[in-house]
């Protein structure tokens, strides 16, 4: 009992000397401040606070060159449809951040139009879990999309694609603002990518990859159907389509 009293009357210790030190800073800043600038910097800090809350809430711009770029993709692969792109864009970036939120790799674990990006999904999953974070986006909604970038060389085209999005976001992760009472405003960048040369693909640095289901090892060849490590049969993915290879929010706030 005696231990108890004086573990609490330790904390209690601690605590008062804590609320002396901010009383002493505090009277010691007015002193020499004066009531009038004591009274600017209160209003600077609450200013300072509404502008993050404005900042928060502000649709983000995405940056567009579509009308620029989609001639040369249309040239290039003339069965290409933007509005298409952006849909399916939109519909990826919802499967995956329900999936983030839930935490299970399973709701895109067979899901063809993400086999690229599921392996940086199930790092983000593992890493959420290992280090307890939680995140929740409710009421998502889209703004707008444009084609940011194009490039097409060793028998991969790529597209860019800037997405700007709100929606209601908590969060236990010290490194990102949250507030539940007003929508967050944000913007993501993904990429899509077409194999139309694989011979090319594999003269290079594969910078696309997918892993097998049965054993996790990396299928080195984007038309295989079967893996080289475990021999359990793969998919064969269908190269002459556009699929969506990373995303990323890219607007920090």
């Amino acid at each position: 009992m005696n231990f108890f009293i004086a573990v609490i009357g330790g904390f209690l210790g601690v605590l008062l000397a804590i609320i002396l030190f901010v009383a002493v800073i505090y009277f010691r800043l007015s002193a020499s401040a004066g009531p009038g600038q004591m009274k600017e910097l209160r209003n600077a800090f609450t200013h300072a606070k509404e502008i993050a809350r404005d900042e928060y809430t502000r649709k983000k711009s995405v940056a567009g060159l579509t009308s620029l770029l989609e001639p040369r993709i249309l040239k290039d692969f003339p069965e290409f449809n933007r509005d298409l792109l952006f849909s399916i864009n939109e519909k990826n970036i919802r499967k995956i951040l329900n999936c983030i939120e839930a935490k299970d790799i399973s709701q895109i674990d067979n899901d063809s139009e993400l086999v690229y990006v599921e392996p940086q999904i199930r790092a983000k999953i593992e890493d959420m879990k290992s280090n307890q974070i939680n995140e929740k986006f409710d009421n998502i909604e889209f703004n707008r999309s444009a084609i940011s970038s194009y490039t097409k060389d060793n028998g991969k085209a790529t597209i860019r694609v800037s997405t700007s999005l709100g929606y209601y976001y908590n969060s236990n992760r010290k490194d990102k603002k949250s507030y539940s009472d007003i929508k967050k405003e944000t913007r993501y960048t993904t990429e899509f990518v077409y194999v139309y040369d694989e011979s090319k693909i594999k003269e290079k640095q594969l910078t696309i990859s997918i892993h097998c289901k049965n054993c996790g090892a990396p299928i080195n060849n984007l038309g295989n159907s079967y893996c080289e490590y475990c021999m359990a049969p793969v998919e064969r993915i269908n190269l002459k389509a556009w699929k969506m290879s990373s995303f990323k929010e890219d607007y920090n706030n």
